[in-house]
């Protein structure tokens, strides 16, 4: 089983053994199983690596079929060689026979066990076979050389990309509608000084341009002239509008500077029309299905934000779908916001002629197909037309099943405290109790039920106790009536009388019969002895 592995300098025929696999052959085995070498020249070295790179396949079956036809003419030499002298001086017999030369398989693949063995012992193999004499001086020099030339050969294929071209044409017209822009809005304030009413009148920039790059001077701007490049009523108000102008008078020397700034405006919008129609031929000549479903315009800036069409046909149609609307996607990943529908593909007539509610759908449904079409044209495949009808059944069918706007559904989410109620549902947006129902009752009832929830926890309130003052019941701590007040008023007093007949303070704030008025006895409680003598 012969096996052919490349390295940059040539390619080394091995005979494997069968019984080895790829994990138990070891270098010294490889290196001792090579039976051929064909050493590549030094100046071909670059250009076929770049071509491995661009077409991999093509380019092994070239290089595999130029091997087989190098040893069959060697082993037909080696032949006749050998039928004129037995013993043929200076020719190393190849290791090869010719029914094994169709066998050779040709694997250049990194990941095989082999290949990176090989590429290990690169520079002892081309020192051992006539490729290289030193390390420092010709091998590093060797391959920086080889590898400078491949790296301008790969930078030179992606600047020849015909997407590279479209892009920078995208961004030319980008650049070039904000100085028409711009230098528009200037002519516009420059030539008001000498006929202002003008710049009511005509309001298309490129329009106003003209007329001032064809016509300058007021008295130019007669009827029979204007009617030829506009309707005629315009052209007649614009013609009387010239004639009863308030603008002041300038010189003919002013004058041309301001024609001069329109014709250079004008002559950019006529560059700009030939870089429109120049990307709509690039469009169509790079990518055919692309602009038969988006049109040139779209396809070309898809291309251009996206970076390249090899970008662009690896994105998903959910990607394509947001591309250009990146500020609100992201104002919707980090503030909840509502996500965007539709980026730059909005200009699609399908998306825009749509209602609110399918746009989104029909975004979709056009992204997708987008996205399809754009791999088509990386493979070279036209599927435009039956592109198109899909999108035309797949709107129509969006169409007729959302005829109307859903239905919007209530928010489940619980009224917060303070939200504001909604006009015509009173007490809708009241703080909710935890059963659900409305809390109707008043601050102060709130209060009250605070300090009686507070007493639960055994503390004592005293703006009760001053509340319950004068009740003949007063309770203990314990929950227990108090009777000591009422033994001790039992007792006799010191001058016989009995305490009872005394008013007691406990009876002081105590409700008085109906009909009758309670008489209130002051007593003097601490009086000294001295006073009592008297």
């Amino acid at each position: 089983m012969l096996s052919a592995i490349l390295v940059p300098y040539g390619i080394f025929v091995i005979k494997k053994d069968e019984s080895e696999t790829d994990e138990t052959q070891s270098i010294e085995n490889l290196t001792k199983n090579i039976v051929y070498f064909k050493k590549f020249d030094e100046e071909d070295i670059p250009s076929i690596m770049y071509e491995l790179r661009q077409d991999a396949n093509e380019k092994k079956a070239e290089l595999k079929q130029a091997l087989i036809e190098e040893i069959t003419e060697l082993k037909n030499k080696e032949a006749e060689e050998s039928e004129e002298s037995e013993e043929a001086e200076g020719i190393e017999p190849i290791d090869i026979a010719v029914e094994e030369l169709e066998t050779i398989s040709f694997e250049a693949s990194k990941i095989r066990p082999e290949n990176d063995a090989m590429r290990s012992v690169m520079y002892e193999l081309g020192l051992e076979y006539g490729v290289f004499e030193d390390l420092e001086d010709d091998f590093l020099n060797k391959m920086n050389e080889w590898t400078v030339q491949y790296t301008k050969m790969m930078m030179k294929r992606s600047s020849q990309a015909k997407d590279k071209l479209i892009v920078q044409t995208v961004n030319a017209l980008d650049n070039l509608d904000e100085t028409l822009n711009l230098f528009s809005e200037r002519l516009r304030e420059w030539y008001s000084l000498y006929f202002p009413e003008m710049d009511n009148i005509v309001k298309k920039q490129d329009a106003y341009v003209q007329l001032v790059s064809e016509y300058g001077f007021r008295e130019n701007y007669t009827r029979t002239r204007l009617k030829e490049e506009m309707p005629q009523n315009l052209a007649r108000t614009l013609s009387l509008a010239a004639k009863k102008s308030m603008g002041a008078e300038i010189s003919e020397v002013d004058l041309q500077i301001i024609k001069s700034l329109a014709n250079e405006i004008h002559n950019l919008y006529k560059y700009r029309e030939e870089l429109q129609a120049y990307l709509e031929v690039s469009m169509t000549e790079v990518a055919p299905n692309l602009t038969k479903i988006a049109g040139p315009s779209i396809g070309a800036r898809l291309i251009s934000l996206a970076g390249g069409m090899d970008r662009l046909s690896i994105l998903p149609g959910s990607t394509i779908q947001v591309i250009g609307a990146e500020k609100a996607l992201f104002a919707h990943l980090r503030e909840r916001a509502d996500s965007p529908k539709h980026g730059i593909i909005f200009q699609h007539p399908y998306i825009q002629g749509a209602t609110g509610w399918t746009r989104g759908k029909i975004s979709r449904a056009i992204a997708c197909k987008m996205s399809i079409a754009i791999k088509a044209d990386m493979s070279g495949n036209y599927i435009a037309d039956t592109l198109s009808e899909q999108i035309d059944k797949k709107v129509a069918d969006i169409k007729v099943k959302f005829p109307k706007p859903p239905v919007k559904k209530k928010s489940k989410r619980p009224q917060g405290k303070g939200r504001p109620s909604r006009p015509g549902k009173p007490g809708a947006g009241k703080p909710q109790r935890r059963d659900g129902r409305n809390d109707d009752r008043r601050r102060d009832d709130k209060k009250r039920d605070g300090r009686r929830d507070s007493r639960v926890d055994g503390r004592r309130d005293d703006r009760d106790s001053r509340d319950n003052r004068g009740k003949d019941n007063k309770g203990r701590r314990d929950g227990r009536n108090d009777d000591r007040r009422n033994e001790k008023s039992s007792k006799p007093t010191r001058d016989g009388k009995s305490r009872d007949s005394k008013p007691n303070n406990a009876n002081k704030g105590g409700k008085a019969g109906k009909g009758e008025k309670r008489k209130v006895e002051r007593v003097v409680i601490g009086k000294t002895s001295s006073k009592i003598n008297k």
